[in-house]
């Protein structure tokens, strides 16, 4: 299956906004029991037997997506859809034994990426739901990166947010919540006992005390984002660090996050089992996720390049060659014999063409400024320049004569032509410059 890019994302987040084209799906006519549910599915299913009413008086309007992946139909979107045929034909409407899809092949990253794009559009998401579709988006990337081959550019943050239509803070927030929160928060989370700022609030706290919130909002209580903000304030002014100042650079309790209660620090401290890297300890969420996608950024730099040089190395030589140029140029009747023979196997050329090895050569011979008919054609396997002694501009290419026309004459003599010259007139030329530096 071919690879996919960030093209194949958008067109799927347009075609979900209702925005795009399903020209590239193919219609196909399945039974829902044959379809199956996607196990990523985690959006509410709800009004099952409202929407099969529907169905029943004015018939289905939008067919369920699917996409084929490892030849199986999976739901990309319209679940509740697919549960409402079940149900009529469940109530004895045989006319729902076939009905109307479409679907496209995909790989399962593709599959993922296009089940939650499409339901971002599709229904309107609780604060829950956000949370855990931006981390399933994220995942869903980061596998299709891997697995497809997909180049994430830029700030992954930024990318999920443009796809999800929310502002990379909103992402942020939803990835602390992830990534801090504890079980009993995301719980009071996705039952609404709490807002997701309340909940990003709380995961900024010691566990216990999120637990402690969590339980009273399950209790009926009110909890508020301001009042948890403010716990979490009051917290961080009570840490009134202050930066020492050192009598040794050399020292590691001057970074130390138990600096100002430690009765044992030192100027000349190199090694502590008690310490901790207090610039490193009190990052805060933002700081970390950026520092997460730096990395992710990194990694994706250093994948592409090394794939572009595994592919390059892959290449037959024959791949390998139609990169490379053929060149024509002229050669002196005085040298064609020795080159055509394979006497002669360089040539001194100033490089104003761009040279390089694999290049091939079409050498027309020529005499008293005309073309003789007689060529040669040579492969370029060698090339010198930069090279000590040699004038700037001007290389030496080793060459493998592949084929000539015309017989190779013994006595034929002839004028040397522009851009071509001996080792004795370039030795000539740069005679003054040899002798200085002799």
């Amino acid at each position: 299956m071919g690879k996919f890019g960030f093209n194949d994302i958008l067109n799927a987040k347009s075609r979900a906004a209702g925005a795009g084209t399903v020209s590239e799906y193919t219609e196909i006519w399945l039974s829902p029991y044959e379809v199956k549910p996607s196990e990523s599915n985690f959006y509410s299913q709800e009004n099952i037997e409202e929407l099969a009413d529907s169905f029943l008086a004015v018939g289905q309007q939008q067919p369920t997506v699917l996409g084929r992946v490892n030849g199986e139909f999976r739901i990309v979107s319209g679940h509740r859809r697919n549960l409402a045929n079940i149900m009529n034909i469940e109530r004895g409407h045989e006319e729902y034994n076939k009905v109307r899809y479409l679907y496209k092949d995909m790989s399962a990253a593709m599959f993922e990426l296009s089940l939650l794009i499409g339901n971002a559009y599709n229904r309107e998401l609780t604060a829950w739901e956000k949370t855990q579709q931006a981390q399933k988006l994220k995942e869903a990337l980061l596998r299709a990166k891997k697995e497809d081959g997909l180049e994430i550019t830029g700030k992954l943050r930024d990318i999920i947010a443009d796809l999800l239509n929310e502002s990379s803070t909103n992402v942020a927030r939803m990835d602390a919540i992830n990534n801090n929160a504890t079980p009993e928060v995301k719980e009071a989370l996705k039952n609404g006992n709490i807002g997701i700022t309340a909940a990003y609030e709380a995961a900024k706290l010691p566990e216990e005390e999120q637990r402690e919130i969590a339980a009273a909002a399950a209790a009926g209580e009110s909890v508020r984002a301001k009042e948890i903000a403010a716990k979490v304030a009051e917290k961080k002014a009570g840490d009134d660090y202050e930066t020492p100042h050192p009598e040794s650079i050399t020292s590691l309790c001057y970074s130390c996050q138990k600096y100002k209660e430690c009765n044992v620090k030192t100027g000349t401290c190199e090694k502590c089992d008690q310490y901790v890297n207090k610039a490193e300890a009190e990052k805060t969420d933002e700081q970390r996720y950026n520092e997460e996608q730096d990395k992710i950024d990194r990694e994706t730099k250093r994948k592409l390049q090394e794939r572009a040089d595994a592919e390059k190395m892959d290449k037959l030589p024959s791949e390998r060659g139609t990169e490379h140029k053929r060149h024509e140029v002229k050669i002196a009747a005085s040298y064609y014999d020795d080159v055509a023979s394979g006497k002669k196997r360089f040539e001194l050329r100033k490089n104003d063409r761009g040279y390089k090895e694999g290049d091939s050569l079409k050498m027309l011979e020529f005499k008293d400024g005309k073309h003789t008919g007689r060529t040669i054609d040579a492969d370029i396997i060698y090339m010198l320049e930069e090279y000590t002694g040699l004038q700037e501009g001007y290389c030496i290419l080793g060459i493998d004569v592949t084929g000539h026309s015309g017989e190779v004459s013994e006595t034929d003599t002839g004028g040397q032509l522009p851009g071509q010259m001996s080792i004795d007139d370039y030795q000539f030329m740069n005679k003054p410059e040899r002798e200085a530096s002799a």
